[in-house]
């Protein structure tokens, strides 16, 4: 039985079509790639019912319009008659798109709690990673161990500091209700915490503060000041102060920490030279608005024809921005130094990145023969990054191992993950091979999906070593290791800020 007089019995519920002998058009089932809208070029002028219900009908491909067919392998689990709030409800339903769906929700929350991360680590300078030893970075032996030492300083202060507010969050109950003993246990963590706040704020700066005795001085009686309240507790005692004894153990023992670090914090660190986050922040959000829009996209593209038209377009624009926004980081920190170069890459690919949008909004393009031309703007988009990255490997650097070809393995295993997820699900590997045996699970599209969370996330840890590298060695390595050329031709220049 031809799949549009199927889909039209199915949907119609129209028992006489084939007894009146009616002649239906037979309309091939296709296979969707990421790059066909889906009815794009279809003449067919069915739509499903909306379903007035949060729980509708969960079809085989026989009883599924053909518009809404998006791998012709897939044999069930298609999402027929759903309206707006059948497709929300089917969020938490099990059909074709549910893993696709969830893997890119979970994916994006993921990512915003990168940017959380990437947000807390200029956060009074404590946060800044400690660069491995091994790496080759163009600065003198002397100045990487400090950067070294001041770094282990600064992440031994967090972890005082993390110590101390868990602490004070876990007294905050006890202290509403009046406890006597309560506000004074709390007043000696706040005390703590400004110590606390005190050295992180001289392990930042690096001023030789701590060479003039004063400053020491008012530490260390604040701890003396501390450490005798927490006796005065422990030797009343009573019911008021059983209820905190706990508590001043803990802070007791962050007492006696703290005292060593005052004694043996250095005079004068290594100084904290954080640079911009906002490439960083700007790849971040780009990947939570992919990942987000995919999610939408998979949620409400069985809705209606139209609908599941302007969904794609939705998902090929979070696409565009994904790619796009994962260049800032890389460019920007690989060419920190050599604002000429920076300009024109970042130029070219956000320009190319514009003219891969125009086929999801002109309606011309998204005809079926433009398909390869899709295709072809998206994959010339994604190779641009092989210029940059490449003129930094195989053409500047001379010693190894730097902190370029630290990230250049993450950056191959980006792509391995990409190219791979994309030939899969080209391919449709594996349901091709076993036809409705992948239809829930296991599928190229939700192959497809988990190495783009995976690959992305690789990208992330190749733009933090960067992001390490420049913050704590600005353009140190570039001016010790970049070949001549560069600075013949003036090209090297230290950033203004």
């Amino acid at each position: 039985m031809p799949t549009t007089r199927r889909a039209n019995k199915a949907l119609s519920g129209d028992e006489n079509v084939r007894s009146n002998g009616a002649s239906a058009k037979t309309v091939p089932v296709r296979a969707r790639g990421p790059f066909v809208l889906p009815g794009a070029d279809d003449d067919d002028d069915r739509h499903s019912k909306p379903c007035p219900a949060w729980t509708c009908r969960v079809c085989s491909i026989e009883d599924t319009p053909e518009w809404m067919i998006w791998n012709r392998h897939v044999r069930s689990g298609y999402r027929v008659g759903f309206g707006w709030r059948g497709a929300t409800a089917s969020v938490f339903k099990w059909h074709n798109d549910t893993v696709n769906i969830w893997s890119h929700l979970i994916g994006m929350v993921m990512f915003v709690a990168l940017i959380v991360r990437t947000f807390q680590t200029t956060h009074a300078g404590v946060g800044l990673s400690a660069p491995p030893d091994y790496w080759v970075t163009g600065a003198d032996v002397a100045r990487v161990e400090r950067i070294q030492y001041a770094t282990r300083w600064r992440q031994d202060i967090r972890r005082d500091r993390d110590d101390l507010r868990a602490i004070d969050v876990d007294l905050h109950e006890k202290v509403l209700k009046g406890s006597a003993a309560g506000h004074a246990v709390h007043d000696v963590a706040h005390e703590l915490l400004n110590v606390t706040h005190e050295l992180a704020e001289h392990l930042e700066t690096g001023e030789e503060a701590f060479k003039v005795d004063k400053r020491r001085m008012i530490l260390r009686r604040s701890l003396i000041k501390t450490q005798k309240v927490l006796t005065a507790l422990e030797r009343s005692g009573g019911d008021d102060f059983s209820a905190f004894a706990e508590q001043c153990r803990k802070l007791r023992t962050k007492l006696k920490q703290l005292q060593q670090h005052i004694e043996h914090v250095p005079d004068d660190p290594e100084p904290v030279k954080p640079v911009a986050r906002w490439p960083m922040y700007l790849f971040l959000a780009g990947a939570v608005l992919c990942l987000s829009l995919s999610a939408v996209c998979h949620t409400y593209c069985c809705v209606g024809k139209v609908e599941s038209e302007q969904m794609w377009r939705l998902d090929y624009f979070g696409i565009a921005v994904l790619i796009v926004s994962s260049f800032y980081p890389i460019v920007h920190y690989q060419y920190y130094c050599l604002p000429g170069f920076r300009f024109f890459y970042l130029t070219g690919v956000t320009t190319l990145g514009c003219l891969a949008l125009i086929p999801t909004y002109l309606k011309a393009f998204q005809k079926v023969e433009y398909a390869h031309l899709r295709a072809t703007l998206f994959v010339a988009l994604g190779s641009f990054g092989i210029f940059p990255i490449f003129q930094q490997v195989f053409f500047v650097w001379r010693i190894t191992p730097t902190p370029v070809m630290e990230a250049f393995r993450w950056e191959m295993a980006m792509a391995v993950g990409y190219i791979s997820g994309a030939a899969l699900y080209g391919l449709q590997i594996p349901e091709r091979f076993r036809p409705g045996s992948f239809d829930h699970f296991g599928c190229s599209h939700n192959i497809f999906h988990f190495l783009v969370v995976s690959s992305a996330w690789f990208h992330y840890r190749a733009s933090m070593i960067y992001l390490t590298w420049r913050d704590n060695y600005t353009c140190e390595a570039d001016h010790e290791l970049l070949l001549d050329w560069y600075h013949l031709g003036s090209h090297f220049k230290y950033p203004s800020h």
